[in-house]
């Protein structure tokens, strides 16, 4: 199995047939309990071409037993190959996922072999058990079955042991659902998934006419649903949801709502449905037929390989989005969120080029032309869109 090494501040000398290539690199990361620190930075070289992908970006992962999470950074910073051939940003808006156990570093370009980046500012949250060496994992297709383990990465000792001065993470996944009688509301999150975490409260304002009040509706519960029943008509509600580990408490979560019935709205006169315009999309009527076809293949690979993350598998996504919207369909609960269209962006710069040096100024133009120059086209549609 092709390796991509990963590390992470260790002298490691390995043996000869362990790996295809060699890693160096000066210190070993020492996590303090119940303390976030700063790693020393990461270095990923590819050892072969496509190895790293735009399309899975590199997936960097803790162990799962591990007491330590990934802490939220918005921003990180590379240097390297990648950079400097534009496979990668200078500055990263990483992407965290699998309850802060995963990072997800995006890539705008596939690599070629040989090129690498340097990863700086990535933190981890340490919680209160000491352990030895561990190993930080690299998953390179999406699946999180790793293609790289076992390399040494950190410990986290309690020879530096600090209070925890940490709050945990804030609830996740928060929905509401205001019943129909307007007598209740419904709250369903997700806890956060802190070592430590102890359990979750909820305070509330209520403006009620000329009176205020302000309670805790629940207090250090580990509950992921709670309906609210001492609501009426007329009410103006302010809901604050804290997570709290032993010492701290995180910032609030805050959903507001003004319990009213919905005014009716007016039926809009019907306009008939405009039909695909084939000139829109500068598609011929065969390119339309063909489109029937391919349609379920995009289905399926969305469904299949994209489920977990759609940041993993854009091109997928624009296919579909797509594909839909040309033929009139609207079987697949999917569209294109602002960072979608932000990200292609800038990931379409690697292929731009790429087309423009094998398809346009080539002698013979190469055998994926007329597939990038398709991508090419529907990514500008988009891009053209949101302008």
């Amino acid at each position: 199995m092709k390796k991509t090494l990963i590390s992470l501040g260790i002298i490691f000398f390995l043996p000869a047939n362990a790996f295809a290539a060699t890693m160096l690199s000066e210190t070993m990361n020492q996590l303090a309990l119940n303390q976030v620190r700063t790693l020393a930075p990461m270095n990923i070289t590819a050892e072969a071409d496509g190895e790293i992908t735009a399309e899975h970006g590199m997936n960097i992962i803790i162990d799962e037993n591990n007491r330590v999470l990934w802490d939220a950074v918005s921003l990180m910073t590379a240097t390297g190959t990648a950079v400097d051939n534009g496979k990668i940003a200078a500055e990263i808006v990483p992407i965290y996922d699998d309850s802060y156990r995963v990072l997800t570093i995006p890539v705008l370009a596939d690599f070629a072999a040989g090129e690498n980046v340097r990863l700086v500012g990535a933190k981890m949250r340490a919680y209160d058990r000491a352990f030895g060496s561990r190993f930080l994992n690299l998953d390179l297709n999406g699946d999180l079955a790793y293609e790289t383990t076992d390399l040494n990465a950190y410990k986290v000792t309690d020879t530096d042991t600090v209070t925890d001065q940490t709050p945990p993470y804030q609830v996740q996944h928060l929905t509401t659902t205001l019943a129909e009688n307007l007598k209740s509301i419904t709250f369903t999150w997700k806890n956060p998934p802190d070592w430590d975490f102890v359990g979750t409260t909820m305070e509330r304002v209520r403006i009620r006419g000329t009176q205020t009040q302000d309670i805790a509706v629940f207090e250090k519960r580990t509950f992921t649903e709670y309906t609210d029943t001492d609501i009426q008509e007329g009410d103006h509600l302010t809901y604050k949801i804290f997570t709290h580990d032993k010492r701290n408490r995180s910032e609030p979560v805050v959903y507001e709502v003004v319990v009213e019935t919905p005014a009716p709205e007016e039926p809009a006169e019907e306009e008939p449905a405009e039909e695909p315009s084939i000139d829109e999309h500068d598609l011929t009527p065969a390119e339309i037929d063909s489109l029937h076809y391919f349609y379920t293949y995009y289905k399926v690979r969305q469904a299949i390989k994209c489920i977990r993350d759609d940041s993993q598998c854009l091109w997928a996504k624009i296919n579909l989005v797509y594909t839909q919207e040309v033929l009139g369909l609207s079987e697949v609960d999917v569209s294109l969120s602002d960072r979608d269209v932000y990200l292609i962006g800038i990931r379409i710069k690697w292929p731009e080029q790429r087309f423009q040096e094998k398809c346009v100024e080539a002698d013979t133009p190469d055998k994926t032309c007329t597939a990038l120059g398709k991508s090419l086209t529907r990514a500008h549609y988009f891009l053209e869109r949101s302008e």
